[in-house]
């Protein structure tokens, strides 16, 4: 049995053995340096896979959202701009009895644009308008106008009085761009 010990140890070099026949000191393949650079590697490529399939989900999700856009038909069944007729302000007492109110208005009518004839004749008649104006906000109490609905109901009582004096074309909108209420 000695013999195959002696042979088995013959047959194994020791590491001083192997330095000489490589020709020098041994070198480890996956030395600290190897791991760290082949660790980053492998996060950069997670991280790139994540990345993709967030992307990829978000691109899917997108092009499933229904179009917001409008079309050209939604375009046209939009009305067209209005031309408008500014009033000079308004300082109007209401009809309250017990406690006086008093308003303070100015307003723009809007009549379909390019409708110079009616312009010509909103002009000439600059005087009735501003009386029918007062009246019908002078025979309104301060509980007429304090709400936005009742606003409205008096924008649409305006439109509806200068209509029936107008022979040229008609009023389709009244704005407030001042109402004061005090």
């Amino acid at each position: 049995m000695a013999d195959t010990e002696e042979t088995i140890e013959d047959i194994e070099e020791t590491p001083e053995e192997e330095e000489a026949i490589e020709g020098g000191p041994k070198r480890k393949l996956l030395g600290p340096t190897m791991i760290r650079t082949l660790l980053y590697v492998a996060a950069a490529l997670v991280l790139i896979i994540v990345s993709g399939t967030i992307a990829y989900m978000v691109a899917k999700k997108v092009s499933r959202a229904p179009a917001t856009e409008k079309t050209a038909e939604e375009y046209k069944n939009v009305a067209k701009p209005l031309a408008y007729f500014e009033m000079k302000p308004f300082s109007i007492n209401t009809s309250d009895i017990e406690e006086p109110h008093f308003v303070k208005i100015s307003l723009s009518l809007g009549y379909e644009a390019g409708k110079t004839d009616l312009q010509t004749e909103l002009n000439a008649r600059r005087a009735q308008l501003r009386d029918i104006i007062i009246s019908i906000i002078g025979s309104k109490k301060y509980t007429d106008l304090n709400t936005q609905d009742k606003r409205n109901q008096l924008k649409e009582e305006i439109i509806r009085r200068i209509n029936d004096v107008l022979r040229n074309g008609e009023i389709k909108a009244v704005f407030f761009t001042e109402f004061v209420l005090t």
